[in-house]
């Protein structure tokens, strides 16, 4: 077996980017909350790439938009700024799809992207030979998002990875920087580092959030072996967001009887209506309370619990998933130290099957998003009227 050769400057970043990817992918397997993860990663690389081609948005602003939520506009914000954030987060959207469901002309130039980056692999490692490749597609002005799509294919083709880790791209080294082969190498592996650490942050505090949501739910239901409550923060945990039908569908029950679930959850304070709609026939979403700052961008109509105080809720200025503390020490505690591990929870009671359709709803969703787009950039009507099957709303 030939030596792999790699230049000493590039050793320490190489050595770091590895250990990342590495603890990612374990921390990764098995775990009943991977799509999830995959998901909100896959969001939020989006949202990076979007920044590194010059289009600045927002996570929970995206999060609504790809939901199909009308979104709160600045009152000073003028028709140009307005048009400008709706095309940038219909460009993070398009971006996602590179990821989460390519059409056929993506998946062609994502192959392409693959193909290269395994002919540039021969005598290095592959994480160094992933940034040699990504920058001798860049040379030949291959596709930024094909190239980006790539990354996470190759790294498990290699065998690096078990998993198609939707964090680690490399995106971020795209922006402007040192022309050198060596330099963009080491900057490839230092974004990589950080996106995996990144990444592997977000997934253990999901964990923490989806067990503290269990400790409380199980804490309220009590000897009830029967109380589906358990199941509904599962499947809060494992999905993006979470109409009342999909609830019903996913765990077999009425529609009344997932809206009494979900409204339970929130009076638990384990869930919120990231929507704010009100009426029989208004189309609600849940999730988690992290996610909660998506309902402070959307327009609609804002319902407030009795006795509360009036007005839109505030916007919660923190980083999207911010660590949650499981204690006042956990802050006190030092830098170096190595995170501990949530305690699993366990996956027996865990719907599998659920969670697979509440996947392809999500899925199908993107696809007729990129329709939309699609007849939008034609000039055509965006929802047919006269014959078509599609009108406004149907979704």
């Amino acid at each position: 077996m030939a030596d792999l050769f790699v230049a000493g400057g590039i050793v320490t970043a190489l050595e770091d980017a590895a250990v990342a990817v590495g603890r990612l992918d374990a921390a990764l397997a098995g775990n009943p909350l991977r799509r999830a993860w995959t998901f909100w990663s896959e969001l939020d690389a989006a949202r990076r790439h979007a920044g590194a081609d010059g289009r600045k948005v927002d996570l929970f602003r995206l999060a609504a938009h790809l939901h199909g939520l009308p979104l709160r506009l600045g009152d000073t914000a003028s028709a140009p700024e307005r048009g400008r954030e709706i095309a940038g987060l219909n460009y993070a959207i398009e971006l996602r799809s590179w990821m989460a469901a390519p059409d056929r002309e993506q998946q062609r130039l994502r192959d392409i992207a693959l193909d290269s980056l395994r002919d540039c692999g021969g005598g290095q490692p592959a994480l160094v030979a992933t940034a040699q490749g990504m920058l001798e597609w860049l040379a030949g002005q291959g596709s930024r998002p094909a190239i980006r799509a790539a990354v996470p294919l190759y790294l498990r083709d290699r065998g690096i990875t078990i998993h198609r880790l939707a964090a680690v791209t490399g995106g971020d080294s795209l922006r402007a920087g040192p022309v050198d082969p060596d330099g963009f190498t080491v900057r490839f592996l230092e974004t990589v580092g950080r996106e995996a650490a990144e990444g592997r942050d977000l997934l253990l505090t999901m964990e923490r959030e989806w067990r503290q949501a269990r400790l409380r739910v199980d804490h309220r239901a009590g000897a009830r072996s029967n109380s589906r409550l358990p199941a509904a923060v599962d499947l809060l945990a494992a999905s993006p967001l979470l109409s009342i039908s999909a609830l019903a569908e996913a765990l077999g029950c009425s529609v009344e009887g997932a809206s009494r679930m979900l409204e339970a959850l929130v009076q638990l304070e384990v869930a919120a209506e990231v929507t704010g709609r009100t009426g029989r026939g208004a189309r609600r979403l849940y999730g988690l309370k992290r996610l909660l700052p998506i309902r402070a961008e959307t327009t609609a109509v804002q319902r407030r619990a009795r006795g509360g105080p009036r007005g839109r809720p505030k916007r919660v200025l923190i980083a999207p998933f911010a660590e949650l503390a499981d204690d006042a020490g956990v802050a006190d505690a030092t830098p170096d130290a190595e995170p501990a591990e949530p305690t699993r929870l366990t996956a027996a009671s865990f719907d599998f099957d659920a969670l697979d359709r509440l996947i392809a709803a999500a899925d199908e969703r993107t696809r007729g998003v990129r329709r939309l787009l699609d007849r939008i950039a034609r000039g055509d009507k965006p929802f047919p009227t006269a014959d078509g099957t599609e009108e406004p709303g149907a979704a």
